[in-house]
């Protein structure tokens, strides 16, 4: 039986605030009260060898279970045992994600700690932050609170 490997990984990315014009009366000073906080969204990424692309979208931290709901929708995309290879973020060693290992036809292996050039979903994230206006992302409404697009 074949296999497939699949790398993920996982990144926070800011969203600027669209800025638009005002018009206030001539000879006054405008008070804008401004919050400075930004709006923010983690993505959750996997890449095969083939280069398919998978991307899941939160509007809050990546936790375990939402690693474990990326891993079981590739188990389900793919009908072949999968390689994850995975870094050593703390969703990754949660038991929610490690005890997925009992499953034949997974198997994990983590990245050395300090090494994001081994991951080739790092540069799918640097693509992302040279375009930050260019929606490269299309996303459909999933379970879990996430977003998912495959490319």
């Amino acid at each position: 039986m074949d296999t497939t490997v699949v790398c993920i990984d996982q990144t926070k990315k800011s969203v600027q605030v669209e800025s638009r014009a005002m018009w206030f009366p001539r000879g006054t000073r405008p008070c804008v009260e401004l919050s400075g906080q930004r709006d923010w969204a983690c993505l959750l990424g996997a890449i095969t060898e083939d280069g398919d692309c998978f991307f899941s979208r939160f509007t809050e931290y990546v936790t375990a279970d939402h690693a474990k709901h990326i891993i079981l929708e590739l188990c389900e995309e793919f009908e072949e045992d999968l390689i994850i290879v995975l870094d050593g973020a703390p969703y990754f060693q949660a038991s929610a994600v490690t005890d997925l290992a009992a499953r034949d036809d997974l198997a994990f292996v983590t990245l050395p700690a300090y090494s994001p050039e081994l991951n080739p979903v790092e540069e799918c994230w640097r693509q992302l932050q040279k375009r930050p206006q260019q929606p490269i992302l299309r996303l459909a409404q999933r379970a879990h609170g996430g977003d998912r697009h495959r490319s």
